[in-house]
């Protein structure tokens, strides 16, 4: 019996920074589901329960950090562990998490690679 992949959901406003997150992600075993509007990424969350919400701060639509506001507050979502994923410094980043409620951030600068062992860490400390 094999073990369930842990379901992430991305909202990123940039289509080539969107499938790179993705396609590692996915390599480290998760399910994501990419989203680039926030109606895109609402109709996702009506159908699909994800285990991890990540979520860029700076969209043309609507701020990651209102959208962490949002969901931590409504919706039946505040449950679900929310990281914030930005190109500020971490620590600008860190205190921003804090204050908008987010369990966790990220940091774009770090790169990629980064990004997927952060994924890990945050997977183990915020759910399992």
């Amino acid at each position: 019996m094999s073990e369930q992949k842990r379901r992430i959901l991305l909202i990123d406003d940039s289509e080539i920074t969107l499938a790179m997150e993705k396609a590692v992600l996915e390599a480290r075993g998760y399910e994501v589901v990419a989203t680039s509007t926030l109606m895109e990424f609402e109709k996702t969350l009506q159908i699909w329960r994800p285990d991890l919400i990540l979520t860029d701060i700076h969209m043309p639509e609507a701020k990651g950090t209102d959208i962490c506001r949002t969901l931590k507050n409504e919706y039946g979502t505040q449950d679900i562990p929310i990281v914030l994923f930005s190109s500020l410094p971490d620590d600008e980043l860190s205190k921003l998490a804090e204050q908008v409620g987010a369990d966790g951030s990220l940091s774009k600068v770090n790169g990629l690679e980064a990004m997927g062992e952060k994924i890990d860490e945050l997977v183990q400390s915020i759910l399992w």
